[in-house]
C-alpha cells in the first residue's frame, strides 16, 4: 500500500514592506484598506511590519488575523505601537491578516507589510536545499517547548546543498495547539524548504 502526501515549499528570508499597503498618510483613525490579506498559503507567515516616514509613535494599528500555529482558526489580534521615522515588527507571527486599524492620523506616509524570520505551522520538513554564501546554519526551532528539531550547517563559497531528512520527515512542533516553528537561516544566499 502506497502513502501520498501534499508537499508544498516555501522560501525564508521573504519580505515585503508594503505587501499589505503602500505608503501613504492615513486621514484619520479606522480601518485601514489593504490589498491583500494571505502571507502563508498553507500556513507559513511572518511577522507583520509597519513603516513611518514620520513621528507616528502615538498612533496605535491593532491587528486582526490568524496566528501561524493557530489550527482552530480563531483569530488573534496584536496593538502595536506605530513608529517614528523607522519600523516596526509585531510580536505575532501572522498567515493571514484581516484587518488594521489605526488610532489616529498619521504624520507622514505609513506602509504596511511583511518581515523578518520565517515560522512554520505544524506540519513535517521533507528536505532543506541551499546555497551557502558563508559557513552558518539554518534552524528550526519549536517555539512553545524553545526546542531545536533540526539544524543544517551550510558551507561557504556558494556551495550548494541539498539535505534530506527520515522518509516521514521532521515534525516541526510537539504541540498541536498554538505553537509554531521559527527558522532562522544565516550565511545562506538562498533556501527551499520542502514540508509535508
Amino acid at each position: 500500500m502506497s502513502m501520498s502526501f501534499d508537499v508544498w515549499a516555501v522560501n525564508p528570508g521573504q519580505s515585503d514592506d508594503e505587501y499589505f499597503r503602500g505608503s501613504a498618510a492615513i486621514a484619520g483613525a479606522g480601518t485601514l484598506n489593504l490589498s491583500n490579506s494571505t502571507i502563508g498559503t498553507n500556513g507559513w507567515g511572518y511577522q507583520l511590519s509597519i513603516t513611518s516616514d514620520g513621528a507616528d509613535s502615538a498612533t496605535v494599528f491593532t491587528v486582526t488575523g490568524l496566528a501561524v500555529g493557530n489550527l482552530d482558526g480563531q483569530r488573534t489580534t496584536e496593538v502595536i505601537n506605530g513608529p517614528s521615522a523607522t519600523v516596526t515588527y509585531s510580536s505575532t507571527y501572522w498567515s493571514n491578516v484581516y484587518s488594521v486599524v489605526a488610532s489616529t492620523a498619521s504624520a507622514g506616509g505609513v506602509k504596511i507589510g511583511y518581515g523578518g524570520n520565517l515560522a512554520l505551522p505544524r506540519t513535517r520538513i521533507k528536505s532543506v536545499y541551499y546555497i551557502g554564501g558563508t559557513s552558518g546554519n539554518i534552524t528550526f526551532t519549536s517555539q512553545k517547548s524553545n526546542t531545536v528539531v533540526l539544524r543544517v550547517p551550510t558551507p561557504s563559497a556558494n556551495v550548494a546543498g541539498i539535505s534530506f531528512v527520515p522518509p516521514d520527515g521532521i515534525l516541526t512542533t510537539k504541540s498541536t495547539v498554538n505553537d509554531y516553528c521559527v527558522v532562522v537561516a544565516s550565511g545562506v544566499v538562498d533556501s527551499t524548504i520542502f514540508c509535508g
